[in-house]
């Protein structure tokens, strides 16, 4: 019997580095092989068991700091192709937004215009939005 895949949301190919926050470590993947609002694949050799929750940095600048789309998943497979991890269906508002954006500037072929996100002010507490 042959896979039949359905999807929620259409995939678009992405190169862009991914770094993932599970438990006390930075799991860094060279490259994700595609994205969509309701998760990544990811390639590399660093396989996490189904389930793993995690931290997910999708990072869209080189050596441009703060350039990245922030999120939560969960490892939902691991196979040949690479790891695939699904967002957490209760994404925060502005992690929404910078998909929106990384995903609509992937149709467009216009890289995405996000904010750099600004390390907090030792002297004045967390200085990012909403924060």
């Amino acid at each position: 019997m042959a896979y039949s895949e359905s999807r929620q949301f259409p995939r678009f190919p992405i190169s862009y580095q991914v770094k993932l926050v599970v438990e006390d470590r930075i799991i860094a993947f060279s490259s994700a092989i595609d994205l969509s609002m309701g998760g990544i694949l990811v390639s590399g050799d660093h396989h996490l068991n189904i389930g793993t929750e995690c931290g997910v940095a999708i990072l869209l600048g080189k050596g441009e700091p703060g350039r990245r789309v922030v999120t939560r998943g969960t490892v939902v497979r691991v196979d040949t192709r690479g790891t695939a991890l699904a967002f957490s269906r209760t994404l925060d508002a502005s992690s929404a937004d910078s998909l929106r954006t990384l995903i609509g500037s992937l149709t467009s072929g216009v890289e995405p215009e996000l904010e750099p996100i600004k390390p907090p002010d030792p002297n004045h507490g967390d200085s990012r939005p909403g924060r």
